[in-house]
């Protein structure tokens, strides 16, 4: 739905409502006229990966990750950098039974997913969408320590001292050096983590961009490469139903300058 005080001025005369309908390449720029603004209130995705489907030869009463091509569908991201401010979104993905009689076939569930945002922005918008690739041969991954009690970790009411290892620095990213650290990453010795601070250190869950293919390392990577690389046939990446889209709506304010933007 619009929000109401957009939809007033959609009425008024004030702003176009718009859709900007993307998919197939992992990024993709909105355009922004000059001397106007737009508002981003929401989303829908469509998830990559319909259409695959995914052998495991895995009894069902054993508790075991999904087949390995599938992982990277599992989890994808959506963000939008505007110039001044990054917005990352994280969707899980569910694998399901592929109507086989045998049920060792899965695919992925790309039921389109809606997403409410706030975003204004007076430039471009530049949108990535990738698949968050972690096979689990790759190094180095989640460190595990105590937390803890401080003004922000209280004991009792978190988990500040209760005597349990927890992940508190996640390898994210290795081409960019991403570590995710947790509770907090500034600073970090106040936590009782014992961990070095880290380069790259954030935190926020969000990926930065793998270089080279899935193989090479941990990251976020285009969906269009990974199936045409990593999947053993490339002329997947020309059906359409592997591939994610996603539609943008958002409203046009032509010829109009905002006071403030946030």
């Amino acid at each position: 739905m619009i929000p109401s005080l957009i939809e007033k001025d959609i009425a008024a005369g004030k702003a176009k409502y718009k859709t900007f309908q993307t998919g197939m390449g992992g990024q993709s720029v909105l355009k922004v006229p000059a001397n106007s603004y737009i508002k981003i209130f929401g989303y829908q995705f469509s998830p990559a990966g319909g259409g695959l489907q995914f052998f495991t030869n895995v009894a069902a009463t054993q508790v075991v990750l999904s087949p390995p091509e599938a992982q990277p569908f599992e989890t994808q991201q959506v963000s939008f950098y505007t110039g001044q401010d990054l917005y990352s979104f994280v969707h899980h993905v569910d694998l399901r039974n592929a109507g086989r009689a045998i049920a060792r076939y899965l695919d992925i569930d790309n039921t389109p997913q809606h997403q409410d945002t706030y975003m204004i922005s007076n430039t471009d918008v530049s949108i990535m969408v990738g698949l968050m690739v972690r096979l689990d041969t790759e190094t180095p991954g989640a460190a595990l320590g105590p937390i803890d009690v401080t003004a922000n970790t209280p004991q009792a009411l978190s988990y500040g001292n209760d005597g349990n290892q927890h992940v508190v620095q996640s390898f994210l990213s290795s081409a960019t050096d991403s570590v995710f650290m947790q509770p907090s990453s500034e600073p970090v010795d106040l936590y009782g983590s014992g961990l070095a601070i880290q380069a790259g250190r954030q935190d926020q869950f969000f990926l930065k961009p793998q270089t080279g293919s899935a193989a090479s390392g941990i990251g976020l990577i285009d969906p269009s490469e990974y199936i045409q690389s990593e999947l053993g046939d490339p002329t997947f990446v020309n059906r359409y139903g592997p591939a994610y889209f996603l539609n943008v709506q958002y409203a046009l304010y032509l010829n109009q300058v905002p006071e403030q933007l946030g």
